[in-house]
């Protein structure tokens, strides 16, 4: 992996184009005002290829790569694009092409009238929002663009940074085996062992999903006892994250919310996330939910939608 390049870009979930459920995220001007940018289909599988945008930029420096080069273009270029975290800040790697052609002029054609690199599409790796953990401090300046060859007091950067794209950016995660055993017992006394085994299981699934993600359960806190209106606090390097955990037995989503709970899900922060695992017992399926102002909707990581029923209720007495 000779040539690697890294650019910045907006931060968004998917790169498959602006929707109501993937709003382009950056301090660019531009896109502060238009709420649209060139890279939003960076990862859109366009017949078979993927066409990336770097923002402002004219003509990427092709001799910072290959000293040797001639034509307009270059190959087998591993193009890493990045973006700032939105809540947590710090630059993270959200995916990158490999064996890609770069240009350096635009390049045009019905898909997209900007681009400067190319590749197949099997070889764009888009790494899930929730798993951008891969961080690169003190590289962009003011260009978007950032060569290693220019700063080899980055080589320690760059070789964990191949490792990690060797690795397709997976996890390093350890599954746990928790036994997940009902007491022998009536039928009532089994549903409320059923309820409080679902919920211990989805509390654990949560800890592990986040703790894989910042440096360990070591990170993960359990507030359930301290009636915050959520049942757990993750500390990242520099924002806490407050989460409300819900497990259900079943494949359908819905939950209820106790008013403590709701109050805090209505404030809409930005730190506060729904984590919502169906079929706790018997293959999990995990969804996070996260406030999006735009549009003002809870998004999944599976470009799931909440909808939000209120229900009124009341406590009579003499």
């Amino acid at each position: 992996m000779d040539k690697i390049i890294l650019c910045r870009t907006a931060w968004m979930k998917y790169y498959e184009g602006r929707a109501n459920i993937d709003i382009p995220r950056s301090g660019a001007i531009y896109i502060l005002t238009n709420k649209t940018g060139g890279e939003i289909y960076n990862f859109k599988n366009r017949e078979g290829k993927c066409y990336g945008y770097f923002p402002n930029i004219g003509s990427p420096a092709l001799q910072n790569l290959e000293k040797k080069y001639t034509g307009d273009h270059i190959d087998d270029v591993t193009v890493v694009f990045c973006a700032t975290h939105p809540i947590e800040r710090g630059m993270r790697v959200v995916g990158w092409y490999n064996n890609a052609t770069l240009y350096n002029t635009w390049q045009n054609n019905k898909f997209s009238t900007n681009y400067h690199a190319e590749t197949n599409f099997k070889n764009a790796r888009l790494i899930p929002e929730d798993d951008r953990v891969f961080e690169l401090p003190d590289t962009f300046g003011r260009n978007s663009l950032f060569y290693f060859s220019l700063h080899p007091e980055k080589q320690k950067l760059l070789t964990e940074l191949t490792n990690y794209i060797a690795n397709n950016g997976e996890l390093d995660l350890e599954k746990k085996k928790t036994k997940r055993k009902l007491h022998a017992g009536n039928a009532y006394q089994q549903d409320i062992e059923k309820r409080m085994l679902v919920e211990k299981m989805a509390i654990d699934m949560a800890v592990e999903y986040y703790g894989n993600r910042y440096g360990g359960e070591i990170n993960v806190k359990s507030v359930q006892k301290d009636n915050k209106g959520w049942d757990l606090e993750v500390i990242t390097k520099r924002v806490k994250l407050n989460i409300e955990v819900k497990g259900l037995s079943g494949d359908i989503l819905n939950v209820e919310l106790t008013p403590n709970e709701y109050q805090a899900f209505n404030k809409c922060s930005p730190n506060y996330q729904l984590f919502i695992v169906n079929n706790t017992l018997s293959n999990p399926i995990i969804r996070v939910f996260k406030y999006q102002s735009k549009g003002k909707i809870w998004v999944s990581n599976d470009k799931s939608v909440l909808k939000k029923i209120i229900k009124m209720s009341a406590i009579l007495t003499l």
